[in-house]
């Protein structure tokens, strides 16, 4: 994130909360004519928050646009939940604008001088061992990757914000210093968007326990795995400059629209249909890595949809997020057991929504990989 830029544009950060209170108030009483001047807002402040690399805040306040975006031109009014939801975006948009000050905050407090980063993307590596090193660096040459050695968290951080980091090698010495040392939200979800792997001497609970904790999707044992790892980086990589594919089953409008916008603004295809039989159409020619589900639909239920999805080839193992106004357990647990992977609970921030999405595609290409390599 750049906090120079963000330093340099003061009336950005007061219109945000101005549109954050107009959000909250128009959730508690609603005004069309309000909702089509909030929309406009809300449009402009997003191209400014990314235009200043303000990735998360973007985020935010695109998401709070495109839920007003269904009703700024409609007669319609919004029901309870749905006014729910839109007080859910507008608390979002508070929570990105407090992180964004913090930063500031922290920039001037503490500026730090940017180290110097590699020219070209490059898989990283973080770690002392000179000889897991040279080990990386030796096998990636041969497949055109270069190697960019990190001497710290900070570094790989900067790294991350620059958009040069193909790949990210975590040594086991150096797992402690990435769980402990990262700075916040916006590099975590940077990093959360490249492979991360681990490498290590020894095979032991203690660091498998340590690379689940980073979030790593694999780890490699030296010396048996030394052949293994640059082909799996190399198809990890591959995955990461395909966007996931997500299609979204939703009868409500403003909700499609939020899902689909949300995800298109995280890199994500998206394909939104408003019935279970679109969504079953849709699949003879769009394979989706995750599918978001209304569980109560008219004609056929959630439930009633994920049985087919269950029943179709295409989608048998394609994991599924029911997405639902019910906060009932019993119902939650239900659609856990027919075969839900995740179940959110409207209204939906959008942090919450691409996590939930970006987890369940990036397990379920590993899981495709791992098969593949099997066989």
């Amino acid at each position: 994130m750049s906090n120079s830029n963000a330093a340099l544009d003061p009336e950005l950060g007061l219109r945000v909360d101005a549109l954050g209170r107009a959000a909250r108030a128009l959730g508690t009483q609603w005004d069309r004519a309000q909702a089509e001047a909030l929309y406009e807002e809300a449009e402009a402040l997003a191209e400014r928050a990314q235009a200043s690399g303000l990735a998360d805040l973007a985020e935010a306040v695109l998401g709070l646009a495109a839920y007003l975006s269904s009703f700024a031109d409609s007669a319609l009014r919004p029901n309870a939940a749905q006014l729910d939801q839109l007080r859910a975006l507008a608390e979002a948009v508070n929570d990105a604008q407090q992180r964004y000050r913090a930063r500031i905050d922290v920039a001037v407090l503490a500026p730090e001088r940017a180290a110097p980063l590699p020219p070209r993307p490059a898989v990283h590596f973080l770690g002392a061992d000179v000889a897991q090193r040279e080990l990386l660096r030796a096998r990636l040459a041969p497949l055109g990757y270069e190697l960019a050695a990190c001497n710290g968290v900070r570094e790989v951080e900067q790294a991350l914000e620059a958009g040069v980091v193909l790949a990210l090698v975590i040594g086991a010495d150096a797992l402690a210093a990435w769980l402990t040392e990262r700075r916040g939200e916006a590099h975590r979800d940077a990093a959360a968007r490249v492979p991360l792997v681990v490498l290590s001497d020894r095979d032991d609970i203690d660091v498998r326990l340590a690379a689940m904790r980073c979030a790593a999707e694999s780890m490699f044992v030296l010396p048996d795995d030394a052949a293994r790892i640059v082909p799996r980086l190399a198809s990890m990589i591959a995955d990461r400059s395909e966007p996931y594919r997500v299609l979204v089953v939703d009868d409500d409008q403003s909700m499609r629209l939020f899902c689909a916008s949300v995800l298109r603004h995280n890199h994500m295809e998206t394909r939104a249909v408003a019935t279970p039989e679109e969504a079953l159409r849709a699949l003879h020619d769009f394979t989706p890595d995750v599918i978001l589900a209304d569980l109560y639909m008219p004609n056929l239920s959630g439930f009633e949809l994920l049985a087919l999805i269950r029943a179709h080839p295409r989608t048998a193992f394609t994991p599924v997020v029911l997405l639902s106004g019910d906060a009932d357990m019993e119902k939650r647990f239900a659609a856990l057991h027919i075969g839900g992977d995740d179940y959110l609970t409207k209204p939906i921030r959008p942090r919450h929504l691409v996590a939930a999405v970006t987890s369940r595609a990036r397990r379920a290409r590993w899981m495709r990989r791992e098969l593949l390599a099997v066989h």
